[in-house]
């Protein structure tokens, strides 16, 4: 009796081990990768790791489906279904909390309602009577049978209402930033919804397992997309970089309309009297106007220093003009001045550099200003 234990054991892992081990080797990358930057990235680690780990469960869970339609045990089938149904939509939900930077204990459960309306549904299958609306399970001759009732779907609908939040979430991030990224945000969960449709609506017979492996390779491509993102953009201030300026300026030439240039005024004034602390804030609080300002199609970049740069692609002169404005209405309620320059491209002959030279020239024209009248010390490069 125990000999035949162990054999169905071994033969279990054998089988859960040969059908998984691409996921296995796609977990082992990402848990590595989180562990290692779980300091500096602790939410979005945590997050990597639960998907992983939700990814793993869905494929025991796959794994005992197959072993329970073996064994013809319908309360062992219908327990490890149940189990299947209300994974499914938190997949979902976690690169939901991956998206969203801030969230309150109250937007926490508001927005796990729905996982916990598909518990309360499945978990009817359970109870005779009711069960046939949501699934069930019988035994003849041939085999063990699944039915389907159509309650079984509200799990479909709580993923697809996730996924409409999850689009949502993904794109209200596109606001200065590139159309790519978004598509890369969306692209690694839709594979997962893509996976979770296949699963539910073409697998008849239930011998599709599509979504434990694709869970674990969209966590992989999302976590190489943030490493991606986090090598063009600015450790201080999240804005874009100089080697990101440098290669979206060609790709974006015969597009750009307009040049918006920024100087912090006195950064050397405040490292020296208030320490470095002091002018990364201001760094800092200057770089969050700017990207809280600008428009659509607007792209702002730290090019080092104290100098940020907006490049307008397909923007009108209104937009720009009415950028720049609310952009010195919002640094004048702080302590903080910024000099400030912009030109517009009024036909496609006009080189994107000389609009660039026209936007530095009004930016250091008000920089001038300010100096002869602040009578603030200038640093000996005449840059500051």
């Amino acid at each position: 009796m125990f000999a035949r234990v162990i054999i169905k054991v071994m033969e279990f892992l054998k089988s859960f081990i040969i059908d998984n081990f691409i996921l296995f080797c796609v977990s082992i990358v990402v848990l590595v990768n989180a562990f290692q930057n779980k300091k500096t990235q602790r939410n979005i680690s945590i997050y990597f790791i639960l998907i992983i780990a939700l990814a793993i469960s869905l494929a025991i869970v796959s794994t005992l489906e197959l072993h329970a339609k073996a064994s013809l045990v319908v309360p062992y089938a219908t327990i490890v279904s149940a189990f299947g149904y209300y994974l499914r939509p938190i997949c979902i939900y976690l690169f939901i909390l991956m998206s969203v930077p801030k969230k309150s204990k109250k937007w926490m459960i508001l927005s796990s309602i729905p996982l916990m309306l598909n518990f309360l549904i499945i978990s009817l299958a359970f109870f005779p009577g009711v069960k046939e609306y949501v699934y069930s399970y019988s035994v003849d001759e041939n085999g063990m049978h699944f039915h389907g009732g159509y309650l079984r779907f509200i799990t479909h609908l709580v993923s697809l209402f996730y996924l409409v939040w999850l689009v949502y979430a993904s794109t209200a991030k596109l606001k200065s930033k590139h159309l790519y990224h978004g598509i890369a945000i969306i692209s690694c969960a839709s594979f997962v919804i893509a996976a979770v449709v296949l699963e539910s609506f073409f697998n008849d017979n239930g011998d599709i397992y599509l979504l434990n492996a694709t869970i674990g390779v969209g966590a992989i491509s999302y976590y190489l997309y943030l490493y991606k993102e986090e090598t063009q953009s600015d450790a201080l201030t999240g804005l874009f970089n100089r080697d990101t300026y440098y290669r979206d300026l060609p790709r974006m030439e015969k597009t750009i309309t307009g040049i918006i240039q920024f100087d912090l005024n006195g950064l050397k004034y405040l490292n020296d009297n208030f320490g470095h602390l002091e002018g990364d804030l201001a760094l800092s609080t200057i770089a969050g106007i700017i990207q809280k300002c600008a428009k659509k199609n607007m792209y702002v970049y730290r090019l080092g220093g104290d100098e940020f740069i907006v490049i307008a692609n397909n923007c009108p002169r209104e937009d720009i003009v009415e950028t720049v404005e609310r952009i010195q209405d919002e640094i004048n309620k702080t302590k903080y001045h910024c000099s400030i320059g912009f030109a517009y491209r009024q036909n496609k002959n006009i080189s994107v550099d000389d609009i660039i030279k026209q936007a530095e020239k009004e930016m250091y024209l008000d920089k001038d200003k300010f100096y002869r009248q602040s009578h603030i010390e200038r640093r000996k490069t005449g840059r500051d």
